[in-house]
């Protein structure tokens, strides 16, 4: 019987056009489009680190010498693009006497199904990791899923991070005051950025005890009843992490309960994004504090290319043992001043 060769429909070029193009649904960082992304051609990334002054010009005479910008002596920072790599197979048991339901009839499973179905799995795989980056990002402290510390943001940037304490479990805590404290120091540090307005992300116990605390629970109450018509389109659109969300003294508080799955010490567990009884608060529609840097694969074929989110890349195993389709990203979640950003607490 003449040997018959094993080949495989998709490029690597292929399955990576293809990842690339299934919406990610997964995170409220990613919903809320905090960190945009920025392809870059390097896995280095350059920031330039300086204090510009914005400030009212002053009337002149036409034709007199203009007012030069200031700007504060800087530095330079590099930063390098950790790697995510993945790996999945598909074997002939994945296909062989597996039947879909098509209808009211069903069919042998077939390669483009499941090949359809591992990308989409990938793409979840690495939109998790890709919002875990982000919200160490925004904490100032990025890990990896082993909890590896990756980077310490105010220490890359040789600052020291600012810390409110509510002090929640003390009914007599003016929280008016530190709700302006957290104004005051945002605003101070934007050094010339933009901003919408202020909002905080928080776990479900600091937003619990915010919500009940004696001196805010009444006004939660009436704002709640006013929410819960819209609570449908919020669900919907905080990427399937949706959370109660209160504004109060003009911080507008976001409840993020998700937590994702990770290695501590050799042993599965899952981890939340934010720590019993924490939160962070950071300017909202800002121009370019917040980003997310893609470098190129690790794979010849895509050196000194601009960036994607994702790459997967195929390859057939001896004796027709199947095709194991590797997968990886390089993103990197900056904040570029993470001076402007409060970590808050409840210490009680």
């Amino acid at each position: 019987m003449e040997d018959i060769v094993l080949t495989f429909p998709y490029t690597a070029f292929d399955l990576t056009e293809q990842v690339n193009v299934i919406p990610s649904l997964y995170g409220l960082l990613n919903a809320l489009d905090m960190f945009p992304s920025e392809g870059s051609i390097s896995t280095i990334v350059e920031l330039r680190y300086e204090n510009k002054v914005l400030r009212v010009l002053p009337a002149k005479e036409r034709g007199a010498p203009p007012t030069p910008m200031k700007s504060e002596t800087g530095k330079t920072i590099f930063m390098e693009i950790p790697h995510f790599p993945s790996v999945d197979l598909i074997t002939p048991k994945d296909l062989q006497d597996i039947l879909v339901q098509v209808g009211r009839s069903k069919r042998p499973n077939t390669l483009e199904e499941e090949v359809a179905k591992r990308l989409f799995n990938i793409r979840n795989v690495h939109a998790i990791s890709r919002e875990w980056v982000r919200s160490g990002a925004l904490q100032g402290l990025i890990k990896d899923g082993n909890g590896t510390t990756l980077y310490n943001l105010y220490t890359v940037f040789g600052i020291t991070p600012t810390t409110i304490d509510f002090d929640l479990g003390n009914a007599n805590a003016d929280i008016q005051k530190t709700c302006q404290q957290i104004w005051q120091s945002i605003t101070t540090n934007l050094q010339g950025e933009v901003m919408r307005g202020i909002e905080a992300i928080v776990d479900s116990q600091f937003f619990q005890l915010l919500v009940t605390h004696a001196k805010v629970e009444k006004y939660y109450v009436n704002a709640e009843q006013a929410l819960e018509l819209v609570s449908i389109a919020r669900r919907q659109r905080d990427g399937n992490m949706w959370g109660r969300e209160f504004l109060l003294n003009r911080i507008l508080f976001r409840e993020y309960y998700g937590s994702a799955p990770t290695v501590l010490a050799g042993v599965p567990t899952t981890s939340p994004f934010w720590a019993a009884k924490t939160g962070t608060a950071y300017p909202a529609g800002t121009m370019n504090t917040f980003r997310t840097y893609d470098a190129p694969a690790n794979d010849i074929r895509f050196v000194n290319t601009v960036g994607l989110e994702i790459y997967v890349s195929p390859e057939i195993l001896d004796h027709g043992q199947g095709v194991e389709l590797k997968s990886e990203s390089n993103a990197l979640a900056v904040c570029r001043r993470p001076e402007a950003l409060v970590q808050l607490i409840s210490s009680s």
